[in-house]
């Protein structure tokens, strides 16, 4: 009983320390938060380095208003409605800058002589399954500048020659679909039919097989994960951007979060291995140009496949369906557009890559589409340089999270005359729009960084908008709400609702 009560005693001397230290330590932290938020404020607002760039005085203290913004899907209308109210360069949280002036694209992402190159903001895009940095994200210069070099035959014009067949191929399903729903009399949904096919292309060219969606008319599992993930993303750039989220996520995560995660990993990186265990081919697709790299770990692989899938795709997909919605409204550009395609080829299968690209109003209908509705709407950070660095002629300190707002930038009338209007002609030479400052849009980035995909891209879009206009009249009473669409750092598109009517090819030729 003695030594009981010796034990509790000892205990309970403990406990009193324990409650007298937690006591202390608890309003320490409060006394210390209260201070934070007292001091913290009034640096941001009258000390900090970027205190005086225009921008809501809460946004300069916290970045708050930016993360509900993301998260409601609100990011581009709350950027958008920034740059209009406080002009070309907005500060929306303490550290981070955005930019609607489009010199700052050149100095943001570009590296000119004796300047060091700003860093990739790796939180941005969300931590790899395995632990590997995919090309877009990777933070080393030098580590990116290996994994360009590698893939970088894989997009070229030779290869994109070579790869051409496999793009009509893709098309021509599409066409074949249409063809399906015009002898039924029934609508489409182009925004899914242009899912499936950019999908399609994108998953013979990483896998080297087909997905099967525009087969099956319907989005496999994987595919529809894909989207699901990307859709969260907001939220997994806020929980990995502060060190206390992260670590309570990575405590805290729902098991079925998780296993949804590496299902998705997994999956792509058993297709990358079965495509690898067939060795080098005479199917050009994205590995037998690589697959003999010794600079490319099986880890390096499988987290490039997930990026090729998700950039080679969505964006595509959402350029094309965006600009036929805007032909759609805009009967005479369609009328223009479609007598350019027709009138160029004798039939449907005489369409080709190199051909198309001579199509000049194609080009410019392509560009003004970028221009209202460009497939990355949002932007993409960088960090400046440790150092700092210089933008549109001001010292910025390193560190400070710097970018250039697509839409923002697009929709300034600052850089283009009459910037919600659909107008090709601006990119024609149209003395109306000659002041328009054209280098400040960049849909594809510049510099070094740049997408690496860019001429596939183009190829891709001329391609499959010339088959479907070829070969029908489309037709849609859909109206402007449909532009009307949240952002989760892609667009969230709506349906768009078709009649495609197929033209005589009689009548064609």
């Amino acid at each position: 009983m003695m030594l009981y009560d010796q034990i509790s005693g000892d205990w309970q001397g403990v406990l009193a320390s324990l409650r007298s230290a937690s006591t202390t330590a608890i309003l320490l932290a409060t006394v210390g938060l209260v201070l934070y938020w007292t001091i913290y404020p009034i640096y941001s607002l009258f000390l900090h380095p970027l205190h005086s760039i225009p921008g809501p005085k809460l946004s300069a203290c916290t970045r708050i208003p930016y993360w509900i913004a993301c998260i409601k899907g609100n990011q581009v209308r709350h950027m958008t409605k920034l740059h209009r109210v406080y002009g070309p360069v907005v500060r929306y949280g303490p550290n981070d800058l955005s930019y609607s002036d489009g010199r700052a694209w050149r100095d943001i992402h570009a590296v000119p002589k004796g300047k060091k190159e700003n860093t990739k903001e790796v939180r941005y895009h969300g931590r790899p399954a395995n632990g590997v940095y995919h090309i877009i994200a990777e933070p080393s210069q030098e580590r990116h500048a290996v994994l360009r070099d590698v893939f970088a035959p894989a997009f070229s014009e030779q290869a994109l020659r070579r790869q051409e067949p496999m793009f009509r191929k893709y098309a021509d399903m599409l066409v074949a679909r249409g063809r399906e729903a015009d002898e039924a009399g029934a609508a489409v949904d182009l925004t899914r039919l242009l899912n499936f096919t950019t999908f399609d292309i994108m998953g013979e060219l990483a896998f080297g097989e087909p997905l099967g969606l525009l087969a099956n008319n319907r989005y496999s599992e994987w595919v529809a994960t894909m989207f699901n993930m990307l859709r969260v993303l907001p939220i997994v750039q806020l929980i990995d951007f502060y060190a206390v989220t992260r670590t309570l996520f990575d405590l805290l995560e729902p098991p079925f979060v998780r296993r949804k995660r590496m299902d998705l990993f997994n999956h792509t990186a058993s297709r990358v291995d079965k495509r690898l265990e067939k060795g080098a081919s005479d199917k050009p697709d994205l590995w037998n140009l690589v697959v003999n790299s010794h600079a490319l770990t099986r880890d390096d692989m499988h987290s490039n496949a997930i990026v090729f899938m998700m950039a080679g795709t969505e964006t595509t997909a959402s350029l094309l369906t965006g600009l036929i919605y805007y032909l759609i409204a805009n009967p005479d550009k369609m009328k223009t557009l479609t007598k350019e395609i027709r009138e160029t080829f004798p039939s449907s299968d005489a369409i080709s890559f190199q051909e198309l690209a001579k199509l000049k109003y194609l080009d410019a209908c392509l560009r003004e589409g970028q221009r209202v509705y460009p497939p990355l709407p949002s932007s993409v950070p960088r960090e400046i340089a440790p150092g700092g660095n210089e933008i549109l002629g001001r010292w910025i300190p390193e560190g400070t999270r710097v970018s250039v707002h697509h839409t923002a930038t697009y929709q300034s009338p600052s850089n283009f005359r009459n910037p919600d209007k659909f107008a090709p002609e601006r990119w024609q030479g149209d003395p109306d729009y000659a002041d328009d400052k054209r280098d400040a849009h960049q849909p594809f980035s510049v510099g070094p960084r740049n997408c690496l995909g860019m001429n596939m891209a183009w190829h891709e879009m001329r391609l499959i908008l010339a088959k479907l206009l070829y070969n029908f009249d489309i037709e849609s009473d859909v109206g402007p709400e449909w532009r009307e669409q949240d952002v989760y750092v892609i667009w969230d598109r709506k349906p768009l609702m078709c009649r495609l009517k197929e033209v005589n090819a009689a009548h064609v030729a």
